[in-house]
């Protein structure tokens, strides 16, 4: 009896930890037509890159510089610089380890 009930407890936990491990909610859409007209590479190596952008936040460009070291040898991009430059444009170098 205790046996059965403690399995009819735990159905109910495990149905809802698979729906809230969708993977369809984690994967990144990026809107490709913002990026273009607000960001572009300013350098570029097997182990950094650098990305002169405007308009747009730093940690929606480190998605971008993931999907650059991911295709650069399986590697995370992690950031190591942001400059302002004069005309009011910001420079961020990622590193891919």
């Amino acid at each position: 009896m205790r046996k059965t009930f403690k399995i009819l407890c735990l159905l109910p936990l495990l149905a809802a930890c698979s729906y809230f491990s969708s993977d369809d909610e984690m994967a990144f859409n990026p809107d490709f037509n913002k990026y273009a007209r607000n960001v572009s590479v300013s350098s570029h190596s097997q182990y950094e890159v650098t990305y002169e952008y405007k308009n747009i936040r730093v940690d929606e460009l480190g998605a971008i510089a993931a999907l650059y070291c991911q295709d650069h040898g399986e590697k995370q991009a992690w950031l190591d610089k942001i400059t302002l430059q004069r005309n009011n444009s910001r420079l961020a170098t990622f590193i891919c380890r």
